[in-house]
């Protein structure tokens, strides 16, 4: 028989008395997350990549669904900028111009991990023509489903969710207008259905790109919502 239990109480005296013929549970599985290292050097750029593979999401399916993901993405960014570094490379060879090779880098951070919902947050960082660029990619995945997550999923079915996250960004906004360009907050048209997110500690970080609200120096803007301020449209696992 098994244990009906989530957990086994096995120094409790009241559990080998009661449930002794019992056979324990499984441990539970425990996601773990760990780095691909791909450094590479060539002519035209230098590459030192970290690829995010996770180990013990039950459905193996799912698991290998997830990783292949992410991973080929990363490598679609590195075959890109390595195309982009010969062909500056060699217009620069040709022009007898001083070249300065590409160097690319990727991270990751697991930012949550609850009811088999994971988000993680890749920074890909480019050295390129002498200055510094990078881009943030989020992926938010169910691990029993291997479903991708988007913004609406985290609300109750037809519930206005655009409309309560675009008050709290316009806010922001109208708060803080010297981080924006100028009328950003009265041009803001709101999230879009596939609007990058993440999710951590509680909160739900919108980001968008470079040059998209704010200029350059100003980095990504991220807004970190409180999941707790949208109420109960929110589904109760993300509370």
């Amino acid at each position: 028989m098994h244990c009906p239990f989530r957990f086994c109480f096995m120094n409790c005296p009241y559990f080998k008395n009661q449930y002794s013929n019992l056979r324990c549970c499984q441990p539970m599985r425990i996601l773990t997350v760990t780095p691909k290292e791909l450094k590479d050097k060539k002519p035209y750029i230098q590459s030192d990549l970290k690829i995010p593979v996770f180990q013990g999401i039950a459905n193996k399916n799912v698991q290998e669904y997830i990783n292949n993901s992410i991973e080929s993405d990363v490598m679609e960014f590195k075959r890109e900028m390595e195309e982009a570094a010969k062909e500056y490379g060699d217009k620069a060879a040709k022009s007898k111009e001083k070249f300065i090779p590409y160097v690319i880098t990727s991270t990751y951070k697991l930012t949550y991990n609850k009811n088999n919902i994971i988000s993680i947050l890749m920074i890909y960082c480019e050295y390129v023509k002498g200055s510094d660029n990078y881009i943030k990619v989020s992926y938010n995945f169910n691990t029993s489903t291997g479903k991708s997550l988007m913004l609406q999923d985290l609300f109750i079915p037809g519930s206005d969710y655009k409309s309560l996250i675009n008050k709290e960004i316009r806010n922001e906004l109208i708060k803080n207008p010297q981080k924006y360009y100028p009328k950003t907050s009265a041009d803001f048209k709101g999230v879009a259905d596939d609007q990058p997110f993440y999710l951590e500690n509680g909160h739900v970080s919108v980001f968008y790109g470079f040059h998209e609200i704010a200029p350059t120096e100003e980095k990504i803007p991220i807004f970190k919502l409180p999941l707790s301020s949208f109420g109960n449209v929110v589904k109760p696992m993300f509370r």
